[in-house]
């Protein structure tokens, strides 16, 4: 993925969701580096790793990066990996010294209607593999220190259509009320899918002023990126 200069001391750490390998987030880092931070994937396996394996990886991922500070930027299930990345290594000096704000992108921290669905379906462990706990599990509230960005979808288009019981409105895997956690800093639903999302000018655009101001809606967010 491009970097930006070494001069620039703000990391952006991108977290994939499941069955994905990250490069689907390539243009959006591209899209973050114009605007000054330093884009890295996180690579990892979604369904043959543990979850913990996983948090311990990224946290140690995030200790290898030189710059000052690392924001972290998930898409679906890597926002739930961010988050339990946060519980088990979050209090750690070294980390909580070094990050910044945390954006998540189509998150289930609800659990998910989608994978509560699948789980009861016989090929339950080849599509969802190890991460179907955090999938399944249901978090209300954002206890960390680190400001928490949300992006919704509400955009019908995905598997989600082909499935009984699912909320609407959705984007497709992920229901809009799925997504809401208390003691976000920021949220905001965009009319888009829940892949299609990370292809957008403007989730570009309002990811970057978020992760720099701490706001979507920043004047000095660059448009038409």
């Amino acid at each position: 993925m491009p970097q930006t200069d070494k001069k620039h001391t703000e990391a952006v750490i991108l977290v994939h969701g499941i069955w994905m390998t990250g490069l689907e987030m390539s243009l959006l880092g591209r899209r973050l580096a114009a605007r000054g931070l330093r884009p890295y994937r996180f690579p990892y396996s979604s369904l043959r790793s543990s979850p913990k394996e996983n948090a311990r990886s990224l946290a140690r991922f995030i200790l290898a990066r030189t710059e000052t500070r690392v924001h972290l930027l998930g898409h679906s299930l890597g926002c739930l990996l961010i988050a339990l990345m946060l519980e088990q290594h979050g209090d750690d000096p070294a980390i909580k010294a070094r990050l910044g704000r945390v954006l998540a992108l189509g998150p289930p921290f609800g659990g998910s209607q989608l994978a509560h669905t699948l789980s009861k379906t016989w090929l339950h462990k080849a599509i969802l593999g190890q991460a179907a706990p955090l999938l399944l599990q249901r978090r209300t509230q954002w206890p960390h220190p680190q400001p928490l960005g949300v992006i919704a979808g509400d955009l019908a288009l995905g598997m989600g259509l082909l499935l009984p019981g699912m909320p609407r409105p959705h984007d497709g895997l992920v229901a809009l009320k799925e997504t809401q956690i208390e003691g976000a800093t920021a949220s905001i639903t965009l009319h888009r899918a829940h892949l299609a999302m990370l292809f957008s000018h403007q989730l570009a655009r309002l990811s970057g002023n978020f992760l720099l101001y701490g706001q979507f809606d920043h004047q000095d967010g660059i448009c038409g990126l």
